[in-house]
């Protein structure tokens, strides 16, 4: 039974060492992601959506005073 084990571990050991590279690989890579600022991706992002609720708050208060014109101009 432990020569089973022992061949199958053996067969299957390069599979898992690439994988466990391929991880680290990506996670060191992911750490030292950095945009052209300098700015770590994480940060970026964050920014990104900071700005777009600005814009979907400016965009819904424009909304509402067409739908008030709209409404003003119709009565």
């Amino acid at each position: 039974m432990s020569e089973e084990w022992v061949s199958l571990l053996v067969a299957w050991l390069p599979f898992i060492l690439l994988i466990v590279v391929l991880v680290v690989i990506a996670r060191w890579q992911g750490m030292r992601s950095r945009g052209p600022s300098g700015v770590s991706l994480i940060e970026l992002y964050e920014q990104q959506v900071a700005e777009t609720r600005k814009m979907n708050t400016t965009l819904e208060r424009i909304a509402v005073a067409l739908e008030q014109r709209a409404r003003q101009a119709g009565s």
